[in-house]
């Protein structure tokens, strides 16, 4: 039977209620309106300070369990987890659990994930409304707690993500066949919603939100400063019949100053395609100057040499098709080059790991390279982390028509993902998931295998600080001239002779020095080395590290 794992952090059954987080709180709220079974795992080394909720389980279903009887791969995550009924497969993660908990039980809720079954389907290091939903608004409501009155005199700003709410509500709809609805009276969306002319899963988790909100601010407060946000409040709860199930997430109420300011925020909703995002003085493009900030890399004198890479080919044809890369749907064109990248990760593989290991295949796709390892070595424990649920649908096909024992899928982004192992690969991880994969590597003291892909797309984020090494820190190279590397590493293409090519194959070295440098410093041995034959990919570095 398929389980939705939720962390709290004591129960009190003679009360009727358990403590928990916000997060926890809503997980709880959207399994009472559905219906749906839960198992609560009681934790206890959880560091949120704002387990300061309460939730009455009176009307739910659930279970209790300890936190060291959560089964694999379940364990190996950030909970909520949603854990599929094979016991191999799991779903981590706020929006995307609760989306395999919905697809998972009676089809008359399945139109809480909205068009296509699209409702916040993007993980949130991709969509800034994923990350708003899962992440930004209950961070700021959050906030609410930390305060503290010292006069009633004082001025209170409202939670910046309320602001930003209130502005997207202002906004037209965007959702597909916008423009046949406008020119068909009958279908004209005259109500908004969350993100569609009709309620979703964002409405139903972002109203206890709004719910903890209007509680604190109080409808008068509410109405002057957030009135779009009062509206939809009270058409969410009239719509989906929901709010006995809000009153069971309980919270300490306080007074706020009468003194009330609304921040201002940028003019546009919070959707990541809103044209009124682009902003050409905000973005990094390459500048003319790429060949300066070239030659003062080099003065740096970080001395990892590019090396080649002894590769013996694999027999394919001793493997089943299903381990093949031709079992897993590789158009015909791009099979020959797959075929190429994969060999090269597989053999280095091969030569790091030791029985007994766990390896991790992460940004995993289809699981081309995890798969085959696990075919290989059955005593390797193989786990597949990806975030996209199609490729890993396909990924499952292939198991399970192999009937391999020794590996799992975690359905996660990498932020969710905590298990110990001992070797960490990836393929092409685009941008900044290179950098995350190499993170979780040297904290867990483990070996790497790594082929970067899309150096353009490394951005600045809440986990990493870039440049990587401290070599490049303490030399003051500044994240700015930083970017015009990546961006130059991606202007590689399939002529040698192309001038772009070269000064893109220079920047692409400089990258993944400043990488490797990051792990010799935490006490790696690491080689640079080109994937063979190059043309196998214009992204053709692999980094190897092994800790020493």
């Amino acid at each position: 039977m398929s389980s939705l794992f939720v962390n709290i952090i004591d129960m009190d059954k003679t009360n009727g209620h358990i403590v928990c987080s916000l997060q926890t709180s809503i997980v709880l709220f959207v399994c009472q309106y559905i219906k749906a079974p839960v198992i609560l795992v009681v934790s206890t080394n959880i560091e949120d300070k704002h387990n300061i909720f309460k939730f009455s389980i009176n009307d739910l279903s659930y279970t209790v369990i300890l936190e060291n009887d959560l089964p694999k791969p379940a364990a190996d995550c950030i909970l909520p987890v949603f854990q599929s009924d094979n016991g191999y497969y799991c779903t981590a993660g706020f929006c995307s659990s609760l989306r395999m908990l919905i697809k998972s039980i009676q089809k008359n809720w399945i139109w809480l994930l909205g068009f296509r079954q699209s409702c916040l389907s993007a993980c949130a290091e991709v969509s800034s409304w994923t990350k708003y939903c899962e992440v930004q608004l209950q961070t700021s409501i959050n906030t609410f707690f930390d305060y503290q009155i010292s006069d009633e005199n004082d001025t209170y700003e409202i939670p910046i993500q309320l602001a930003r709410f209130e502005c997207h509500l202002s906004q037209p709809l965007q959702i597909h066949n916008i423009n046949k609805r406008l020119n068909e009276k009958s279908l004209h969306p005259t109500q908004r919603f969350a993100d569609e002319d009709n309620p979703t899963l964002s409405d139903v988790l972002i109203l206890p939100n709004i719910y903890i909100a209007y509680e604190l601010l109080g409808e008068n407060t509410m109405n002057t400063f957030l009135p779009l946000t009062l509206k939809w409040y009270k058409s969410v709860l009239e719509r989906l019949d929901i709010g006995i199930y809000l009153e069971n997430i309980i919270f300490d109420k306080f007074k706020l100053p009468k003194n009330m300011i609304l921040p201002e925020v940028p003019f546009h909703s919070l959707y990541k395609c809103d044209l009124r995002r682009y902003n050409p003085r905000a973005k990094t493009y390459v500048k003319q100057n790429v060949q300066e900030i070239i030659q003062a890399f080099d003065t740096l004198n970080i001395n990892i040499d590019l090396s080649s890479n002894n590769l013996c080919p694999i027999d394919w044809d001793e493997l089943p098709y299903e381990a093949r890369p031709s079992g897993g749907d590789i158009p015909d064109k791009r099979l020959i080059r797959k075929t190429q990248q994969l060999e090269n990760l597989i053999q280095s593989a091969l030569n790091v790991v030791k029985d007994g290991d766990v390896v991790v295949d992460f940004c995993c796709g289809s699981g081309h390279l995890g798969i085959v390892i696990a075919y290989l070595v059955p005593n390797l424990t193989v786990i597949l982390v990806d975030n996209k649920e199609e490729s890993l649908r396909r990924a499952r096909e292939r198991i399970e028509k192999l009937d391999l024992k020794n590996i799992m899928i975690v359905h996660s982004n990498l932020d969710y993902f905590k298990a110990n192992f001992q070797v960490g690969l990836c393929l092409h991880g685009c941008g900044v998931a290179t950098d995350l994969v190499l993170e979780k590597c040297l904290r867990q003291n483990a070996a790497f295998v790594v082929c970067p892909c899309c150096y353009g797309g490394v951005q600045d984020n809440h986990i990493l600080e870039y440049p990587r090494s401290q070599a490049l820190r303490q030399a003051n190279f500044s994240f700015e001239d930083y970017l015009v590397l990546c961006h130059c590493a991606d202007q590689t293409h399939f002529d040698p002779n192309c001038t772009k090519t070269q000064q893109g194959y220079t920047c692409m070295a400089a990258v993944d020095k400043d990488r490797a440098s990051r792990a010799i410093e935490v006490g790696y041995n690491v080689t640079l080395s080109k994937l063979e034959p190059p043309t196998c990919t214009p992204k053709n570095n692999m980094l190897i590290g092994i800790p020493s």
